[in-house]
This record gives structure tokens, sequence and C-alpha cells, in this order.
């Protein structure tokens, strides 16, 4: 590692201890939970199973069909989820670690797509956006990754300082577009990609998950903390992205008062898969 980022991540590590002491500005569901639950999801939209109705918090658009709970059936446990849509690793940090604490024995975390303007780049890049929009959101959207492994990082130190006693899964995103490498997607709701434009998509979303195991990468690096592992879940949803060869288990853009949140996002199929990938590396 650098001596440069070893440096960053050590403040950063040893600022943790401050960071959790902010008051947190939603509290975690089922009330005080102080000495955490044994197993705790943190996360953005893809963590809460937006788009997949009922949804348990209609305010965070967390839903009762969302992977963590799938998850802790398949584990024969129970979770509390504080995952809610459009967090980034600031909002982890600033309203979701509370629910953690020393009997926690499990997280699992989804963020850092967030953390970049990832709307506004399907916005300017789909019909009707202007190339030279598009080109300046892919341009932001980059920077943004390369900054992410340490936020990453930082907010993983503030996870093991809220649950010194947990192992912690921190998983990447699936490919929206899947295998697709030729032709237009038409994802719904008038929005159509050129074929350039879904590589483009797909490769920024790979980058996003590299630059999310740097995170992990980074922060074990100058911790030595070992139960802190990232993981891979690209393979598993090969074939089954939107336009792909596959059963579709990413939702395309619909309209409507109840059915707009599900674009872009797993359906109930695709968060099975990601159930079933985090639990099988959980048992590994």
């Amino acid at each position: 590692m650098p001596r440069r980022s070893s440096a960053i991540l050590a403040t950063l590590v040893m600022g943790a201890s401050a960071l959790v002491a902010a008051p947190a500005s939603a509290a975690p569901p089922g009330g005080d939970v102080s000495d955490g639950a044994p197993y705790v999801a943190l996360g953005d939209s893809e963590a809460a199973g937006t788009g997949n109705l009922p949804y348990a918090d209609d305010r965070c658009l967390r839903s009762r069909k969302a992977y963590p709970e799938r998850l802790a059936r398949i584990l024969g446990t129970e979770v509390v989820s504080v995952a809610c849509a459009s967090a980034s690793t600031d909002d982890v940090i600033a309203t979701q670690v509370d629910a953690l604490g020393p009997e926690t024995e499990l997280v699992t975390i989804t963020v850092g797509v967030n953390d970049l303007d990832w709307l506004g780049v399907i916005r300017a890049c789909g019909a009707g956006g202007e190339p030279a929009q598009c080109e300046q959101a892919q341009a932001a959207a980059l920077a943004a990754i390369a900054a992410l492994p340490v936020d990453i990082a930082r907010m993983l130190a503030v996870v093991r300082a809220n649950a010194p006693n947990a192992e912690i899964f921190i998983a990447g995103y699936p490919l929206l577009f899947g295998d697709l490498v030729s032709g237009s997607c038409d994802a719904g709701g008038g929005i159509v990609f050129s074929a350039a434009q879904t590589q483009f998509i797909n490769g920024a979303i790979l980058l996003l998950n590299r630059a999310i195991e740097a995170g992990v990468q980074l922060y074990a690096g100058a911790t030595h903390d070992p139960a802190v592992e990232y993981v891979d879940v690209t393979a598993h949803f090969e074939g089954h992205g939107l336009c792909d060869t596959g059963d579709r288990w990413v939702s395309g853009v619909i309209s409507g008062g109840q059915t707009r949140d599900r674009g872009l996002h797993l359906n109930p199929p695709g968060m099975r898969e990601y159930a079933e990938v985090l639990a099988a590396e959980i048992s590994a």
C-alpha cells in the first residue's frame, strides 16, 4: 500500500471514535438496540430492496422482500435493517451505525453508488440527453469513483468501532445491462440506451466495484482487521440484466405512483440471488 494512503487511513481510523459519538439523525427500527442486534444490515436502496412492495419503511423505501430479510431466513436469524434509499457512505456513518453494538455478530453493507451521481449519468446519457452533458456526467462519475476507496475505508472504520465483534461483509453491485454488448436497450419510461452507453455504464459499475474492494483492502491493510470481506456478485447475475439473454433480475423504469421506485433496482429474483451469494460467502 502506498505510504500516503496508509497515513490517510490511519488518521481516519483514529478519528472514528469521534465520528461515532456524533448523534445520528435516524433511530434504528424497533426502539433502543444500543447493544446491537445479532445481524444488522446497512446501506442504500440495493440493501433496502427499494421497489419491491410491500415496504416496511416508506421513508427509506425499505422492503420486506429485501435481500437482508431473505438472508436472515437462510441463516436462521433475525435482522435489523437500517438501509435507506439514496444513502451514501456518509449517510451510513451519520444515520445507520447506531443500530450496531457489541452484541452484533454480522453486518452486511451495500453502499457506494450514491457517492457518485449515477442518476445524473442515467438522465444525461439516456434518450434525449445532450452528448456534452453526458460526457460531463460521465467524467464526474469517474472522478467520484476514484475517490471512493478512502470513503469506503473511513466508513468501515466507523462500522468496526460500533460493532467490535462482528463479521462485516460489504458487497458490490450487479451490472445493469448484463452481457449486452451490441444494440440499444429500452429500459422503459422512454429511456433508451445505445450500445456505447450500456457499455459505459456497465464499465462504470465494474470500476465502482473495484473501488469498493480497494476500500476494503485499504482499511484492512491499515488495521489488519481479518473480519471484513468484499463480496463480488457480478458473475452470479450474468444473463439477467436489462435487455439480457435470460430472465430479468433488474427492473426497468416504470411510471406510476407505486411502481416508479422499481426502476433500475433488483426485483424479487434478483434479491433472492443476492441473498444466496452472501449466504454462501458467510458460510464458507
